[in-house]
């Protein structure tokens, strides 16, 4: 290919500065284009132009490339040639025989002759690259080399010692495996990192896609890769082309009191309805939990794991669904339910922190079990889980027999419900475990003739059942009392209440128009979500300023998603405000509302009003 033929898109922040080094290039001989960091400008261009090689103006590290990569990577692109401007290239010697991602760092300032030669060499030689880097084993060597794998959000395999005597795995800059002697993922990586011997990293397929094998017997969780063909190439124009993050709910507000007649139906409108990713489907009103087992969600960024999950669960006898990152886990969700959600912590689009949020504030989805699983062992990390809404935190150590019982023992609660039905002179239970939704789908299909009474702190609810249908509900709250949709809303919002079923009891009176109790359902909890994005609009509407919960904060530090940080940091930190931010980074409106919505909804953030 003749260097006419290269076509270089400059991505810079500064239009002036891009316009000087597009014109020395374009005199050398290059096809030459420039644009801002603006997502739009970006796709536009890459579509329009169709690049062979970025050049970006920008630091490792910087808020500016660390988007542009975390962009990249959403778009599921394995390799897209990157330049860098910058100002320090000391981790150039990790970049120079690399075929993705960041390819070569020049140093500022752009050297017309010099810089253009370099590019010229780069293009030309760039499919020869062998994708290894590797070190003598030199004091720190190995440890910049483990930063530089993070902050550039590699995809490729470590191994250290002459006898590969330890292993490391990354997806995207994220431990996903690792082993040394008798330790496993960050002590592994730890111990390694101390050593001083030989160590070489390979990037993509051939240093972790393929085939997962299990060590010892088959519940063990210790996972090694064969190699695999070398990643695909993805047209440039193709990986720009990506669709921002889901315009996602904020945190929950309870209903509003007046709920739709029973004669009405209300709109389908979903709080788990993406603005910006069409590819995401709502879910049907259909879509709520029934009383028959539905199986196992298994949700990974990683096609080893979730193959694996799979492929063990299967041979046990369970129905098994797997999805690659939240936003694919939502349109499962959407098509049918599930007796356990199991959820990887750290994934692209949307994480399992992410996806745990929306799952609980979706009144559709609310109830269904989720357990989250990580690399991350930290026990006070799983508590805090397990107060976002997780009803259980796996380590990715964790055996596959072991994983088994945990994952069934969520299930149990449920089971135990359906083996005493229907009650023998009654039946005593806790909706905590089982959601009353659930309860009301469950003897909707068990065809139960009788009357049901729960109790919470705040109210009392009493329904009564003919023939699986719900004939009536009423509940007291306080003084007041009231029956029908209004009662049943105020039930399915309930959170801990015990209640009782017994064979005995008829409805004094009609409440939902002789409809089944599914139909009822599905035209009531849709409303609801409706109501409360309201409420959670209108709160953000009134807000005035972000104030951060410095312990969750520092977690979202840690396992929240990387492109997002930068915003973070200066909303939290510096409490900036998102106008402020938007200046600052150059980024689009959309992009920072994103980080804000997701901040609440994680709880990082309240609003003060």
């Amino acid at each position: 290919m003749s260097q006419s033929e290269f076509r270089i898109l400059i991505v810079d922040a500064d239009p002036d500065a891009a316009q000087r080094v597009g014109f020395s290039l374009d005199a050398a001989g290059f096809q030459i284009a420039w644009c801002n960091f603006s997502p739009q400008d970006l796709q536009g261009m890459a579509k329009d132009f169709a690049p062979s090689l970025l050049l970006v103006h920008a630091d490792l590290g910087s808020a500016e490339l660390t988007t542009l990569l975390a962009r990249i990577d959403a778009a599921g692109a394995a390799s897209v040639p990157i330049a860098l401007l910058c100002r320090d290239v000391s981790e150039e010697r990790f970049v120079r025989s690399m075929r993705t991602g960041v390819v070569d760092m020049l140093q500022e300032p752009f050297d017309a002759n010099a810089h253009a030669l370099r590019l010229q060499q780069l293009l030309v030689g760039l499919a020869a690259r062998s994708g290894v880097v590797r070190g003598r084993g030199l004091q720190g060597e190995l440890n910049a080399l483990l930063q530089h794998v993070m902050r550039t959000r590699r995809t490729g395999g470590l191994a250290v010692g002459s006898s590969d005597e330890g292993r490391a795995y990354f997806v995207r800059g994220v431990l996903k495996s690792a082993r040394f002697q008798n330790q496993t993922m960050q002590g592994a990586l730890a111990a390694m990192s101390r050593l001083t011997v030989p160590w070489a990293f390979t990037e993509g397929a051939e240093g972790t896609a393929g085939v997962v094998d299990l060590e010892g017997d088959e519940s063990s969780y210790m996972m090694t890769y064969r190699d695999n063909a070398a990643p695909t190439r993805t047209a440039t124009a193709e990986v720009l082309s990506v669709q921002p993050i889901a315009d996602e709910p904020f945190p929950s507000q309870p209903p509003a009191p007046a709920p739709p007649a029973a004669t009405a139906h209300a709109s389908t409108a979903s709080v788990v309805q993406a603005t910006a990713a069409p590819a995401q489907v709502a879910p049907a009103p259909s879509a709520g939990l029934s009383a028959t087992s539905a199986g196992f969600l298994f949700v990974d960024d990683d096609p080893a794991v979730v193959s694996m999950l799979a492929s063990y669960f299967t041979r046990k006898g369970y129905p098994v669904k797997t999805a690659g990152d939240g936003v694919e886990a939502l349109a499962l969700l959407a098509a049918q339910s599930f007796d356990v959600v199991v959820v990887d912590l750290n994934m692209p689009r949307l994480d399992g922190w992410g996806l745990l949020r929306l799952i609980r504030e979706d009144v559709r989805t609310h109830e269904v079990p989720v357990a989250l699983f990580s690399a991350h062992e930290d026990y006070r990390e799983s508590l805090r889980l397990l107060h976002a809404g997780a009803q259980a935190y796996f380590p990715k150590s964790l055996r596959l027999s072991a994983l088994e019982a945990l994952v069934i023992e969520l299930v149990e609660p449920r089971k135990r419900f359906l083996r005493n039905l229907p009650p023998q002179g009654g039946l005593s239970f806790g909706f905590g475990a089982l959601g009353p939704q659930w309860v009301l789908r469950a003897l909707s299909t068990a065809r139960f003739s009788g009357q049901l009474d729960a109790r919470d702190a705040w109210g009392f609810w009493r329904a009564w059942f003919e023939g699986g249908r719900l004939a009536q509900i009423t509940a007291k709250m306080g003084t007041s009392t009231f029956s029908g949709d209004r009662a049943l809303c105020t039930f399915l919002m309930s959170k801990q209440s015990e209640g009782t079923i017994a064979k005995e009891g008829r409805a004094p009176e009609e409440g939902f128009a002789q409809q089944p109790t599914d139909a009822t359902l599905d035209r009531v909890v849709p409303w609801l979500n409706q109501e409360q994005r309201r409420a959670r609009e209108d709160q953000l509407a009134r807000a005035r300023a972000l104030v951060p919960d410095e312990e969750l904060y520092r977690l979202y530090l840690t396992v929240g998603p990387p492109a997002w940080l930068p915003v973070a940091r200066l909303l939290c930190e510096q409490r900036l405000t998102p106008a402020e931010v938007i200046t600052r980074l150059q980024v689009a409106p959309a992009d920072v509302a994103g980080v804000v919505k997701d901040l609440l909804r994680r709880g990082v953030v309240t609003l003060q009003t």
